[in-house]
């Protein structure tokens, strides 16, 4: 009877014993799948070029496969990104997909290991209607799954800055006019006119990443008067940008919404 109940013992632990073996190395499988097609998904790499053309602006929302697989995209429909552009102000001036109307049916994008797939679509603006500025455009991709790997939709979007110079007689708007400026290096000095509520407007200098200057200026008179300015910008040399362009924006802020109104951008300085 002894010998029995050890050998049921025995037979118990080793029982035990295997299941668990096989239990771990399931774990280990599942985690080394689900590790594998994470990497995988994280070497979708969303890239967005921007080309500045008389009759617009051309953007190209690409996605390069940087895995060593084939990778297809699902979509629910036809509509497989989107590209908008806002100002500084965060007003959207363009989207892709306004106004565009999409085939409900499924789609499928495959991209080879080591390839792209490219989109394009264009602003159509031309060189005499642009306002100068700084713009922020953002590409996003929407599949509702990849395969293989996860899906992260946040990884699957772009943005650059787009930086426009103004287009040809653009020199002033409803609230400022004759601007000039001068000077070079992080030193300048701005003069023009304004006619603005209670003579009071603001005005910033930024590169599109970084605001290096934020500042409210006052005026002898207010609107519907049209008054001089001028003030001076200094911007230590250590913190100017190493490229881009930096703009003066003028503006002055909306008494009903506090909302940026009548923005005026100039470029100051270009650095390469």
């Amino acid at each position: 009877m002894m010998q029995k109940t050890k050998y049921l013992f025995f037979m118990f632990l080793s029982i035990i014993l295997i299941t668990s073996i096989f239990l771990s190395a399931c774990t280990k499988e599942e985690k080394k799948n689900e590790k594998e097609t994470g990497e995988i998904s994280s070497q979708l790499n969303p890239v967005l070029s921007i080309q500045q053309r008389n009759d617009g602006i051309d953007f190209l929302a690409v996605i390069e496969n940087h895995s060593n697989h084939t990778v297809t995209l699902s979509f629910n429909d036809s509509k497989m990104f989107d590209v908008t552009v806002t100002d500084s102000s965060n007003t959207e001036v363009f989207r892709h997909s306004k106004g565009k109307s999409y085939e409900q049916k499924p789609e499928k994008v495959q991209i080879k290991a080591g390839a792209s797939h490219i989109w394009k679509t264009k602003w159509k603006v031309s060189a005499e209607e642009r306002k100068a500025g700084i713009y922020k455009v953002k590409a996003a991709f929407t599949p509702s799954k990849i395969s293989p790997g996860a899906l992260n939709t946040e990884k699957l979007t772009v943005e650059e800055i787009l930086t426009l110079q103004s287009g040809i007689g653009e020199v002033q708007n409803n609230s400022f006019r004759n601007i000039q400026f001068s000077g070079k290096d992080g030193k300048y000095n701005v003069s023009g006119e304004a006619r603005v509520f209670e003579a009071s407007f603001a005005y910033s200098v930024s590169d599109g990443h970084t605001v290096f200057v934020e500042n409210h200026e006052q005026t002898s008179e207010g609107a519907p008067a049209w008054a001089p300015f001028s003030f001076t910008i200094n911007i230590p040399a250590e913190d100017l940008p190493i490229n881009g362009t930096l703009m003066l924006e003028l503006f002055y802020y909306s008494p009903k919404d506090g909302a940026r109104t009548d923005l005026l951008a100039v470029p100051l300085q270009r650095f390469k």
